[in-house]
């Protein structure tokens, strides 16, 4: 859904730098009805003194300023302390004519940094409305410029090549680590600190571009801030609020037709067979696991190859961006597992891992492995009570697995597929308890009236269309569009990037 490793920014990287590419410019409307934002902020706006900027030294954004405000951790309990929010403001490039507004970005995670892992790509890739509108790069509270926050529980390789439940373990481990600050990075407390910096810059409304979990964002700020929005764009998107849940049925059955629509739109191969070959393998493999090694900087780890594992990387293959000939790869290592051949199916696994590992070296002032956690536990739902005790909660999450209906998550097992990878329901059943822990905003809320575009691609398995028109849905008058041959963030595609870049360039005040 929304937590991601690097090949989950590499969608990013890849769908900001479509747009350079893709939008010629033209001035047909995408958008539909345009109303005035309504409805009183349900965020207290902290006091902000105007910002101070100074020049970032970011060598691929050299007119970049940079600066930051002081926030209070928690705004309703100013005793808890502050914490500082670091952004960078691209001025337009024609100073000749009056600005038309500026665009503020979100690049996904939560916990990836916007200022200098994403912000170059953001200022090239949207380059062509840049003559007349300003950038605005915000890293989120925790990363990047915004004082990160650290676990060392997460950050050894050995987690990445460990159980299920010694990550869970690490994870639960960090949140002790991080003690009484663990509750202060859910999702309102960034869109309040954006806001912040909208008002220590002097901005009246902003353009909100999220991709990914930036989907989850920037509904969040339009539900606290709805003054200040001139226009959203989500693209890869999922609810704050879901009646689905994007992680488990729905991103299951979102797998089954995009491996399907690559096999009919390739004619490389069979969907029905690679369905059914990787759900005999998934069997074999909940009954018999095997071990394989898999190195990473000079070490060697020995790894159990089962059916969870096996979620895990094929779920990161339907997850990231199209990546036509990986899936395609996919359907061939099935082909082999199926005449007992298990090395193209490992080499895949070993392939994963080793991207998840390589995440770490960049470090959490670019790419945080603290903040994902820290975000998640606060914020998404759960199928336990963190006032219970950690035994009752597993007992409690345990039992809502067995209820899942087996058919419905096939070719997996529901358990398999509910605690795969980073996308673990579980993993946050050894998080300290957090009274605090909530959504960002209620269930029902409606969300003012602004104009809104929303993409989902259509072999995207991460934020799928079932997803993505929910997440529509949250907005009175929101467009949907479902970019074929699509993966996650379909701005990645030509058609994705001409529909944003209309649609951002035809807001103006």
């Amino acid at each position: 859904m929304s937590r991601r490793t690097l090949s989950g920014i590499a969608a990013v990287v890849a769908a900001v730098a479509a747009l350079t590419t893709a939008c010629g410019g033209g001035n047909e409307s995408v958008a539909t009805a345009q109303a005035p934002a309504r409805a009183q902020a349900t965020a207290q706006a902290s006091a902000v003194a105007p910002a101070t900027l100074t020049p970032c030294g970011i060598p691929k954004i050299p007119t970049a300023k940079c600066g930051s405000v002081t926030v209070p951790l928690d705004r309703a309990h100013p005793e808890a302390g502050t914490t500082k929010v670091g952004f960078a403001l691209v001025p337009r490039t024609n100073r000749s004519r009056p600005s038309l507004g500026t665009v503020v970005t979100n690049p996904g995670g939560p916990g990836t940094g916007a200022v200098d892992l994403t912000g170059h790509l953001y200022a090239e890739g949207l380059k062509p409305i840049l003559d007349r509108r300003d950038l605005l790069l915000i890293d989120p509270r925790g990363v990047g410029r915004s004082d990160p926050i650290h676990c060392p529980a997460l950050e050894n390789p050995a987690r990445v090549f460990a159980s299920v439940a010694k990550q869970r373990a690490a994870i639960g481990a960090c949140g002790r680590q991080l003690g009484a600050k663990a509750r202060y990075y859910g999702t309102a407390a960034v869109a309040d600190d954006f806001d912040d910096v909208r008002a220590a810059l002097g901005i009246d409304r902003l353009d909100l571009l999220g991709d990914s979990y930036g989907t989850y964002l920037m509904p969040t700020y339009v539900a606290r801030h709805p003054n200040h929005v001139r226009s959203v764009v989500l693209s890869g998107a999922y609810p704050v609020n879901t009646s689905n849940d994007p992680v488990g049925a729905v991103a299951i059955g979102a797998l089954r037709r995009a491996a399907r629509l690559v096999c009919e739109r390739t004619g490389s191969c069979s969907g029905d067979t690679v369905l059914s070959d990787l759900t005999d393998l998934a069997t074999k493999l909940r009954a018999k696991p095997v071990t394989m090694d898999v190195s990473y900087e000079k070490k060697t780890y020995t790894v159990t190859l089962d059916e969870w594992q096996l979620a895990g990387t094929v779920g990161k293959i339907y997850s990231g961006p199209a990546a036509v000939d990986t899936k395609l790869a996919l359907a061939k290592a099935l082909a082999s597992a199926r005449t007992g051949d298990l090395a193209p199916v490992q080499e895949l696994v070993r392939a994963h891992l080793v991207e998840k590992a390589g995440n770490l070296t960049l470090g959490s002032e670019l790419l945080s492995e603290t903040l994902p956690w820290a975000t998640t536990c606060h914020d998404y739902h759960r199928d336990f009570d963190y006032a219970d005790s950690v035994a009752d909660r597993k007992a409690d999450f345990e039992k809502a697995v067995s209820r899942m209906k087996t058919k419905k998550f096939l070719p997996f097992s529901p358990k398999a597929w509910l605690t795969r990878d980073d996308y673990d329901t579980g993993a946050c059943l050894e998080w300290p308890a957090d009274p605090t822990a909530t959504a960002p905003f209620p269930r029902g809320t409606r969300l003012a009236d602004v104009p809104t575009l929303v993409l989902s691609g259509d072999l995207d398995a991460n934020t799928s269309s079932t997803s993505g028109r929910e997440a529509a849905a949250q907005f009175p008058h929101a467009r949907f569009v479902e970019v074929k041959n699509a993966g996650h963030t379909p701005t990645a595609t030509p058609d994705g990037a001409k529909l944003v870049m209309q649609f951002i360039a035809k807001r103006h005040r």
